[in-house]
């Protein structure tokens, strides 16, 4: 399988690099800024100021494509809603446009996000529940599912996106779980936002990774959406509770009960599509915890 990832030097979609990399497969990475010393020759660089994605389609055929790029970044969203859209929504519409043109028979996966379902109305949430998202990203994560269903709808392309829950693992430098360890590097007593009560659906990377290989592998590109996640609610005061644990540091927590603007109550996800695919998951919360941890200390 000849794979292309766009947003390679990403947390996801450098594991993804690597992983497909390695199991013999022509993988080739792609970012819209300058290759680090991991990257191999197999790189193609894109314009952050012009995107121009008809030379990534035009020079090369892939059998898929996987868009891990743009930003997940809430905050960001709502500071910047106009950088949010071009990376996360306006982007895909030029990929797509540009296989459209050039590599049509090429498998497009886009990476989307759990954000466009908000505070869903009830749980486990599954994919036919209304989307009502919370903030810019949640919003430009839901347009991008709509401009993949439309390139399907109306040009055949094979089209297809998976809502990730809450992703952790080596190789993350953002969200909770990097929020723990830097709040720990310079204080015993950390401060979280919330009441400590609000849950999430989190899922190790290498288990992402197994599931986004599963869908290239066994759905049908039809424009249509998978949750991707472990389908098991945990708080975000357990998840503190183990991280620390797993890090051994002497840290004390507590939770201010205020809200963090455009960030959901509670998550958890029906998986029954992914479990159709023959998705298992490999690492428990508190494994995969160890795993990030073990990471940070070897890269402190």
């Amino acid at each position: 399988m000849k794979i292309l990832i766009i947003g390679s030097e990403g947390f996801i979609g450098k594991a993804a690099f690597d992983y497909f990399s390695s199991t013999g497969n022509d993988t080739w990475g792609c970012d819209i800024k300058n290759a680090s010393a991991h990257v191999s020759k197999n790189f193609i660089s894109v314009d952050s100021r012009q995107p121009n994605f008809t030379n990534v389609f035009g020079n090369q055929q892939f059998d898929c494509c996987l868009n891990a790029s743009g930003a997940a970044n809430v905050g960001l969203s709502i500071a910047d809603p106009s950088l949010d859209f071009e990376l996360n929504t306006r982007n895909v519409f030029l990929m797509l446009k540009a296989v459209k043109e050039n590599n049509p028979d090429c498998k497009f996966l886009n990476l989307s996000s759990a954000a466009v379902y908000g505070n869903p109305l009830s749980l486990p949430v599954n994919e036919m529940q209304p989307v009502q998202p919370l903030s810019p990203y949640g919003w430009h994560k839901y347009m991008s599912e709509l401009i993949c269903k439309e390139f399907h709808t109306v040009y055949k392309l094979q089209t297809f996106s998976i809502r990730i829950f809450s992703a952790y693992g080596p190789g993350l430098r953002k969200q909770l779980f990097w929020d723990l360890y830097q709040k720990s590097l310079v204080s015993k007593n950390i401060e979280l936002f919330g009441t400590g009560k609000e849950s999430r659906d989190f899922i190790f990377i290498a288990d992402l990774i197994q599931a986004i290989e599963l869908v290239f592998k066994n759905v049908l590109f039809d424009g249509g959406v998978m949750n991707v996640a472990n389908g098991t609610e945990t708080t975000v005061e357990n998840a503190a509770s183990s991280f620390y644990k797993s890090l051994d540091k002497n840290t004390s927590f507590l939770f201010t009960k205020k809200k963090k603007e455009g960030d959901p109550d509670f998550w958890k996800a029906d998986i029954s599509k992914l479990l159709s695919l023959g998705y298992k998951q490999k690492y428990i919360f508190e494994q995969g915890i160890n795993e990030y941890v073990k990471w940070l200390k070897e890269n402190e």
